[in-house]
């Protein structure tokens, strides 16, 4: 019984000593939670102050220290939705300015703070292709193009936009890649992007006229590489290996003009200079001669036939032939070029794109 009364007395000694440290801790407590609640005030009271000013660079680093530093604050949720108004001001007056560098610096920030949404990558995309005409940043356009294109095919859609058609602006990305793929002199990956714009959106000239311009261009080069050969090699009844590959090459590319430029004229709403559309239908008429026995017949229904259909329509594969003699050479390359390029670009810059 002593032994128990002894313990119960001990236990009461302990809790005695315990009250005055628990009051001591609840004491020394307060200040501390002043101290934070007072943080947070002030923390709150200059970025105010900063968004009563309309001091937008110092808005946004206010609000995201805030955010920071005190996450579970009230104030948070409202202070994170000025983040994002303010980020969009901002990022419209560096696209206003012209800032490219910083155009890409926000866009990439508000990507991070929202990467599930498709609104910045379609924006930054669209813009910097308009900006950006010396492909000083291409690497950061591709980037937003291929993430907006990516976040498109799984099936989302800006809100940014009132009619959203998703093929035609997939198409336009592709066409944009295609551009900085020809910059970086990659055709066969240019290729690949109209190939895939001309089947999203194939009433769109701009995409069969710089089909056929890069088809055109690789035409070029073959026919030349071809007739470097020797001409015994090239008339041989059966030609080497290396000969055959050669002319394979050339009549390929000659095809690739041939359907995308008869595509481009046979198209109803084409906007194109009529002088563009007068050399490209007399390097289109050139190609197809070659590629069918020094005769016409038959191009202009091809024309007709794209005229009146909505998709494209290819030209029958002529059945080939042994290779030409040195009167039937491929056609002249210099001859079977728009203008030799330089209208290209006139008509380029003249064709509408996708409304963004």
């Amino acid at each position: 019984m002593k032994r128990l009364l002894a313990t119960v007395a001990a236990i009461m000694f302990l809790l005695g000593l315990s009250a005055p440290l628990a009051f001591a801790d609840a004491i020394n407590a307060q200040p501390v939670a002043q101290d934070a609640a007072a943080d947070e005030a002030a923390a709150y009271k200059a970025w105010y102050d900063a968004y009563t000013a309309k001091d937008l660079p110092k808005e946004i680093e206010l609000g995201k220290a805030f955010i920071e530093k005190f996450p579970s604050s009230k104030n948070a949720d409202y202070v994170k939705k000025d983040i994002v108004r303010v980020r969009s001001l901002l990022l419209n007056q560096a696209v206003q300015a012209k800032n490219t560098p910083e155009i890409i610096r926000i866009g990439k920030e508000a990507m991070a703070a929202d990467p599930e949404s498709v609104d910045y990558p379609y924006f930054l995309a669209s813009q910097l292709r308009s900006l950006d005409t010396n492909f000083q940043y291409a690497t950061d356009t591709a980037q937003f193009t291929q993430t907006a294109m990516r976040m498109i095919e799984a099936g989302k859609k800006p809100t940014i936009v009132k009619d959203f058609n998703d093929k035609q602006v997939l198409a336009y990305f592709h066409d944009a890649l295609a551009s900085i793929d020809e910059h970086n002199k990659d055709t066969d990956k240019a290729l690949e992007h109209y190939e895939h714009a001309t089947m999203l959106d194939p009433t769109n000239a701009r995409y069969f006229f710089n089909c056929g311009r890069l088809h055109q261009g690789r035409y070029a080069t073959a026919a030349a590489e071809y007739q470097k050969l020797p001409e015994a090699d090239r008339t041989a009844p059966e030609p080497k290996p290396e000969v055959k590959a050669a002319l394979d090459k050339v009549n390929a590319e000659a095809d690739g003009v041939i359907n995308c430029w008869a595509r481009f004229l046979g198209l109803p709403k084409n906007d194109y200079p009529a002088d563009v559309k007068q050399k490209v239908q007399t390097a289109l008429t050139d190609l197809y001669k070659y590629r069918n026995n020094n005769s016409d017949a038959g191009l202009q229904k091809l024309i007709d036939d794209n005229k009146a259909s909505a998709t494209p329509v290819k030209m029958t594969p002529p059945v080939e032939q042994k290779p030409p003699t040195a009167e039937q050479k491929p056609a002249d390359p210099t001859t079977a070029k728009p203008g030799n390029g330089q209208p290209a670009a006139a008509a380029k810059s003249s064709a509408k794109k996708p409304r963004m």
